[in-house]
């Protein structure tokens, strides 16, 4: 266990236990979170899909849920003043967190703003030229998409309409219904894999989760502790605040000045010639929000993110400097590297974890044991797992992709998604963005376009949500919320029931929003003349072509470099545990490789070296009292930063983004 990501808060521990209130529980708090999941649906769909900007689901800790906590814990703070036992608890106030975040995960952009515009997409931009439908249109099941041309499909893509007339709601039902049942298994599958694993990383291996230390600390005490006694925590709120507060002002009076902390590309320093220009774009930021965050990484975590940023850096210069052109040339391979990187990663952590699955297998066999603190059965569990499995496979296959592709699929893609959530659940990093690096793509490269088939393809097409970039992942958000229940008293069983009832909740909430915006709207979305999210759905098509007009077989040179990946992870992994003080991290490695921490990596670097100087002048100590101020700066930057993407979300006004 790695004491500097064991903090404390003023000389108490963050994450302390409330005395036990499993009692105290109130069921009606579902209803609360399932009220707030629509209008958090609403705000991220607007935000991100319709006006591409401000993306709250694309960072680690979702920046509109931890501000409906702050709202919620402001008027509980009133409610606790003049109805004391009517204020919500700690463990209510996780529970709302744990839903809404569940809710924003689907509706984010890395999910449902994919799926919900693929499914009319072809029906309305198929044209004679792009010969969609020659050779997309008979490959895509009809129940999982819309395929004739209808006033309700142009309505859908050109908005000043409305969804709520039968006409336009019609169309929709069976795609929905498909859709949905394929997501909640989605969802079941990895709450289940979650709950089987929690225990063995909670107790075992003693996962300090960094990312769920942001809700953990601010709910203790029901909101009510230590922290925002703190001068040092309000010093780092009033700092990222003022920002965000000037910059969003500047925005409506451009007298003002402003404090640019986001992105900047630098390559012009260095791209005037070869082999320097291969470095390609880069960007530098501060975002204080990062800072704050990557305050609570590991330093060797800290340390791995940002250097192995540089070193694909120059990996893509020494390919140039070899003759190699293009920057996005696939040679050295950097996206196979991650994968191999990301699969070794977990099938090492499952090999070490095996005598605990042993252990939970027998148990669940003779059906006894349970997951713990409150938790349900082994067996429970491990069934919830297969049957959602085996719907997710059936789902594919009854789709057009042939049974052991199907099977292949949903394994890789499960360990994938585990792999991010292990990550998460030991290091925590602000951010994980992953560009096509997923199942179908290195599927694609490792057997081959031409022995895969266009209908294999196809539905590879269909699933695009689930490999272009893997930012705002349910599942790292399912464990951290498991953690946070466990760490605060709460039955698991409880947040189980929380989350899976989300879920469904998001499903539907996310197709809602979506719908309502794209019919409703009076002004073009961003970058794409259809509906918003529709130049996700043009990606996945136009990938999908160029798979079927130039078809080709295994890229071994492709399989070499997944092969590379798992090497390098598992050497980096055997000796961080050999070499204590090891400085490089293999889950930095995996990251670093494929545009995982590129908007990030620089307040990454700020705040590893103001952690290590203070840990090394200060100890453990002055690592913890200085823990308010770098919180400080997460949560004021998602206060006021949160305030004016909420107006521009649910109002419509256009306002400063403070992410991206």
């Amino acid at each position: 266990m790695d004491l500097e990501t064991s903090p404390t808060v003023l000389g108490g521990p963050v994450g302390q236990r409330d005395a036990p209130a499993g009692e105290r529980f109130r069921w009606w708090v579902f209803l609360l979170g399932a009220a707030l999941i629509p209008v958090n649906s609403l705000w991220i769909a607007r935000t991100e899909a319709m006006d591409y900007s401000g993306f709250p689901t694309c960072a680690s800790l979702f920046y509109n849920v931890i501000f409906s906590l702050m709202v919620l814990m402001l008027l509980n703070s009133l409610v606790r003043r003049f109805a004391p036992r009517a204020a919500l608890c700690r463990q209510e106030l996780l529970v709302v967190y744990g839903m809404v975040a569940t809710g924003s995960s689907l509706v984010g952009h890395d999910c449902m703003q994919m799926v919900v515009p693929t499914i009319p997409h072809v029906a309305y931009f198929a044209t004679p030229e792009n010969r969609w439908s020659e050779m997309i249109v008979p490959r895509l099941p009809k129940w999982l998409t819309i395929q004739e041309l209808t006033d309700s499909v142009r309505d859908f893509e050109q908005g000043h309409s409305t969804l709520y007339t039968w006409s336009n709601i019609e169309v929709w039902l069976v795609p929905i219904g498909a859709w949905s049942l394929f997501l909640v298994a989605v969802i079941v599958a990895m709450l289940s894999m979650v709950v089987l694993l929690r225990r063995h990383w909670v107790d075992n291996e003693r996962l300090t989760y960094p990312i769920a230390q942001i809700p953990m600390i601010i709910t203790e005490g029901g909101g009510s502790n230590s922290l925002f006694r703190s001068r040092l925590f309000w010093g780092g709120f009033a700092l990222a605040a003022a920002i965000d507060l000037l910059n969003g002002l500047a925005g409506f009076f451009p007298n003002l000045p402003s404090i640019n902390v986001k992105m900047t590309d630098i390559s012009p320093w260095f791209s005037a010639s070869n082999p320097w220009k291969a470095m390609g774009w880069t960007v530098a930021s501060f975002y204080p929000f990062v800072i704050g965050l990557s305050f609570f990484m590991p330093t060797n975590m800290a340390f791995s993110s940002w250097f192995f940023f540089l070193f694909r850096k120059a990996q893509r210069v020494a390919a140039a400097a070899l003759g190699y052109q293009g920057t996005d040339a696939w040679y050295p391979y950097l996206k196979e590297q991650s994968f191999g990187a990301l699969i070794a990663l977990f099938a090492a952590t499952l090999w070490f974890g095996r005598g605990y699955i042993r252990e939970i297998w027998r148990a669940a066999s003779i059906g006894e044991g349970r997951t713990h603190d409150g938790g349900i059965s082994y067996r429970s569990a491990f069934i919830a797992l297969g049957a959602a499995s085996v719907v997710i496979v059936a789902f594919l296959n009854f789709a057009g992709m042939v049974l052991w592709l199907a099977v292949i699929y949903v394994l890789l893609y499960l360990m994938f998604c585990g792999a991010f959530t292990r990550i998460r659940a030991e290091l925590g990093p602000p951010a994980h963005e992953l560009g096509s690096v997923g199942p179908s793509n290195m599927l694609a490269l490792g057997l081959g376009t031409a022995f895969l088939g266009p209908q294999n393809l196809a539905i590879f097409s269909l699933l695009y949500f689930q490999n272009r970039m893997h930012r705002g992942l349910l599942m790292p958000q399912q464990a951290e919320c498991l953690k946070a229940a466990s760490q605060s008293g709460l039955p698991i069983r409880t947040m189980v029931f929380a989350l899976a009832s989300a879920g469904v909740i998001g499903v539907f909430s996310a197709f809602w929003a979506i719908m309502h915006l794209a019919y409703g709207r009076h002004y073009a979305a961003a970058h794409h003349p259809g509906a918003p999210g529709s130049g996700f759905s043009s990606a996945a098509c136009n990938q999908l072509m160029n798979w079927l007009n130039n078809p080709v077989g295994a890229d071994y040179m492709s399989i070499l470099g997944v092969v590379i990946g798992a090497v390098v992870a598992l050497g980096l992994a055997k000796l961080a545990v050999t070499f204590y003080g090891f400085p490089f991290h293999p889950a930095g490695y995996a990251l670093g490789m494929s545009f995982g921490v590129d908007y990030i990596w620089l307040p990454i670097m700020i705040s590893w070296l103001i952690k290590v100087l203070i840990l090394r002048y200060a100890g453990l100590r002055g690592y913890r009292a200085a823990i308010p101020f770098f919180v400080g700066l997460v949560l004021g930057e998602f206060a006021v930063g949160g305030m004016w993407s909420f107006v521009r979300g649910v109002l419509g006004v256009q306002t400063y983004t403070f992410f991206y």
